[in-house]
């Protein structure tokens, strides 16, 4: 029996092995008999219907896969022909403010482990989402997902409008959420198709995560009232985790402002929500630092980065508060701890490149600023630190191109509004110069107060001689 059982799988084998094996023969046999006229034709007509059908399925893969993993799909906007003609496409300028949403998205991420609506990542999900392909019919896909998957796709749609205010050419976006037609972005912008794209995203992330918006306008656009009006929304939340890190950050913003006792209060309130508590001690530690008790804040500070080595938030305070008691190296060795623990901290390599400089390793500096911008190339704080950095070495033409796109993407800082007019000044740009100190007379005129440490220097712009054009 068993001799007989082993025979069985053998004798199978065979039949099998000589079914594939009497393939190429066949197919030989095909072969042999046709004229090479006749093969030609052939491998033309399995060539054409190739060429039409593998992208059809490759491309209903990638679709089919992306939505899966990213359930937001996005008409391309519809765009004036202005924008076309300056090669901003419909695809092209969809893409260019979903580049910008992802670059909040970093920041975003930066400040906290991520943001939600819902139980949803929704800023993540805009970033990486897909734009519609004309090729695909994607609508049917979203109708396969929905049956077989259980998940709804959501939909954004929006458009772009001009119109004129005076001599000024003002553009207008909206982008819409459906299922629902929620409004996900409306705003407007002189700055062009760049300035509007920054704008979008910002207005975009305000609605999802005020409290991430506003740590970005305190720390990165450095806007305390945009800032301050934001976290107010924060600090209404009903999730925890939002009020927080809102109260978090309310901490900071108060231990900044030299107001003390309140911002060690919003810290303990902080510690009051439970979990991890580094973001209370951090907190505790720069309200500490600001009151200018080094040693208690050293002691808290190395506490928590013991507790918590590889927080990037605990090492860079630590750092903050090794360079304001003037141990350099240590400080420089945090900051650098902290880069490698999160890359897309802005504001640690603005850190860095200041105590670099008080090092006198000034090409250090530079370098941890270019660094950073190669990491963070949208990042308005970076491009005018490396800016102001071009200037100490008298390289102005190029410091013009950073504080020109730092200008695009945070026109309301006075700071680079500053330095703005002053390098346009020095290169004998007059209408640029002017233009931009015709804002900072309007925002005056406003009742606009700015930074007490620029006003000596927004009093010489006014000075300046150069013509209004």
């Amino acid at each position: 029996m068993l001799e007989t059982s082993n025979r069985l799988p053998l004798t199978r084998r065979a039949k099998i092995a000589s079914v594939i094996f009497a393939v190429p023969r066949h197919v030989h046999s095909h072969v042999s008999r046709r004229t090479a006229s006749e093969l030609y034709g052939f491998a033309k007509t399995t060539v054409v219907i190739m060429s039409v059908a593998l992208p059809a399925v490759i491309g209903f893969v990638i679709v089919m896969q992306a939505m899966l993993n990213t359930p937001v799909l996005i008409t391309p906007i519809s765009v004036p022909d202005s924008y076309q003609k300056s090669g901003y496409s419909s695809e092209a300028a969809t893409q260019h403010l979903l580049d910008e949403i992802a670059n909040l998205n970093n920041i975003s991420l930066g400040g906290k482990p991520k943001t939600d609506v819902g139980d949803t990542n929704f800023l993540g999900e805009v970033a990486s989402t897909q734009i519609q392909s004309g090729l695909i019919d994607a609508r049917s896909i979203q109708t396969l997902i929905r049956r077989f998957f259980g998940r709804d796709i959501i939909q954004l749609s929006g458009e772009i409008t001009l119109r004129k205010q005076g001599e000024e050419e003002i553009s207008h976006l909206r982008l819409r959420r459906s299922p629902g037609r929620e409004t996900l972005i409306d705003v407007e912008s002189t700055e062009g198709p760049d300035g509007l794209f920054v704008k979008g995203a910002m207005n975009l992330l305000e609605r999802i995560d005020p409290e991430i918006a506003a740590g970005i306008y305190w720390r990165e656009y450095r806007d305390p009232e945009a800032a301050k009006r934001l976290l107010l929304v924060a600090l209404t939340s009903s999730d925890p985790i939002v009020k927080k890190f809102a109260y978090n950050l309310k901490s900071l913003m108060l231990a900044a402002d030299g107001r003390i006792d309140e911002a060690l209060a919003a810290s303990e309130r902080v510690r009051s929500f439970g979990g991890d508590e580094f973001p209370a001690d951090n907190s505790k530690a720069f309200a500490l630092l600001s009151a200018k008790k080094f040693d208690d804040a050293l002691a808290l500070q190395l506490q928590n980065v013991d507790r918590f080595p590889k927080e990037q938030s605990t090492n860079f305070i630590l750092g903050m508060i090794y360079h304001a008691m003037g141990r350099y190296a240590e400080a420089i060795a945090s900051f650098r701890r902290t880069m490698e623990l999160d890359p897309r901290n802005s504001g640690v390599y603005q850190r860095l490149a200041i105590t670099l400089r008080a090092t006198g390793d000034t090409e250090g500096a530079t370098e941890a600023l270019i660094t950073g911008l190669s990491r963070l190339p949208n990042s308005p704080g970076l491009l005018y630190e490396y800016a102001e950095d071009l200037r100490r070495r008298n390289e102005m033409h190029t410091a013009v191109l950073s504080i020109r796109r730092a200008a695009v993407i945070n026109p309301d800082n006075w700071a680079i509004l500053v330095s703005l007019a002053e390098i346009e000044y020095a290169l004998g740009h007059a209408p640029e110069a002017a233009r931009a100190t015709n804002v900072i007379r309007s925002r005056l005129a406003n009742d606009e107060k700015p930074p007490a440490m620029l006003r000596n220097r927004i009093d010489a712009i006014l000075k300046n001689p150069a013509k209004d054009r």
